[in-house]
């Protein structure tokens, strides 16, 4: 993946002297590499565990219901057959009916063999579809048990996912604090050179994983200023048969977030994005930030907002909840009712 992100102590003002040797600074840019080594692995980690989480999480809702609907349907079959045994005795058919009332229990009665050899075809009928459904309950719970058991150990991985990631900004924000001064000219090449690298990258995207066009963002700036990391997750699969409609951008807890434009924002909150606004430009272009983990001061429904201001703060609301605080974000180039782009290619141009 290539991602990098700014360290904030790069605004802070350079010491009067310096006594940073050139083997420092050799070792402070490879302890910066390293640094961002792991944060990638642990950013693509999380985009991993946290596809899987929500893909379980979907289907032990679904095992939950598929299980009520087959204990409906066993006790509407197992009504059915004690009414046909009841006819069947009423009705002075085969004596040996009695054996239904010899039993407690349709499952006592599928295991007798007698049952077999007295029962009428349409009575075999109801007891196989009962069997049937019977294996089916049981084997959706088998599943149901080992999703819940997966779901503890996705749930594991995140939290130790959530603390690792703190820590490598933490690493990276404190790395440079003696040698920040002394490799601009190196950080400028590298960075140069990671640019080209990821022009070059979405220089092969199309359709809509290709972006929006500049012309529909124009001015465009990153929202995280610093300390931040993404990747091109675009179309990456969702609980339900979804696939990512946005960039995952990971960023420590609370961390400033900010308009991308001039425009209006619309607070919105809800099971999936958890706290979100939309933030609908003056120049017609929507952009969704979601997984909130609250708004800035002075921020409310249809507050007018400026380029650069502080919306919000980063977090892990909605479905996130708990795991590595990120926003999803969104562009829609043709408002809110139009479909969304893929981020990627316009964040590799805002956020180097």
């Amino acid at each position: 993946m290539m991602a990098w992100f700014v360290v904030a102590l790069l605004a802070i003002a350079a010491p009067a002297t310096s006594q940073v040797t050139e083997s420092d600074v050799e070792e402070a840019l490879a302890a910066r590499a390293e640094i961002e080594r792991r944060l990638d692995i642990a950013v693509e980690t999380h985009e991993a565990v946290y596809s899987e989480l929500e893909s379980v999480t979907y289907r032990i809702g679904d095992f939950r219901a598929r299980i009520e609907d087959f204990e409906r349907q066993i006790q509407t079959l197992e009504g059915q057959v004690d009414e046909q045994a009841v006819e069947a005795y009423m009705g002075g058919g085969a004596t040996d009916t009695a054996v239904f009332f010899q039993v407690d229990s349709v499952t006592e009665l599928l295991t007798r063999q007698e049952l077999m050899e007295i029962a009428s075809n349409s009575e075999i009928g109801l007891l196989d579809r009962v069997s049937a459904i019977r294996n089916s309950l049981e084997a959706t719970r088998q599943q149901l048990q080992e999703d819940q058991e997966r779901i503890r150990v996705l749930e594991a991985e995140q939290a130790a996912l959530v603390t690792e990631i703190d820590s490598l900004f933490r690493e990276a924000d404190a790395a440079y604090q003696d040698v920040r001064g002394e490799f601009e000219e190196q950080e400028a090449q590298r960075r140069a050179e990671a640019q080209r690298r990821r022009l070059a990258a979405i220089a092969q995207l199309e359709g809509a994983a290709a972006g929006a066009p500049a012309s529909s963002t124009p001015g465009f700036i990153c929202l995280f200023r610093d300390s931040y990391r993404y990747s091109n997750d675009w179309g990456n699969p969702r609980s339900g048969g979804r696939s990512h409609k946005g960039t995952d951008i990971v960023a420590p807890f609370g961390h400033p977030v900010i308009a991308v434009a001039d425009g209006v924002v619309s607070l919105r909150n809800s099971t999936l994005g958890g706290t979100s606004l939309w933030l609908d430009a003056d120049y017609g272009t929507s952009y969704y930030y979601a997984h909130l983990a609250g708004y800035a001061d002075g921020i409310s429904n249809g507050t007018r907002v400026s380029k650069g201001q502080v919306i919000a703060a980063n977090g892990d609301s909605g479905n996130a909840k708990g795991g590595v605080p990120h926003v999803h974000f969104q562009i829609h180039p043709g408002g809110r009712g139009s479909a969304p782009v893929n981020p990627y290619p316009t964040l590799v141009n805002a956020c180097q």
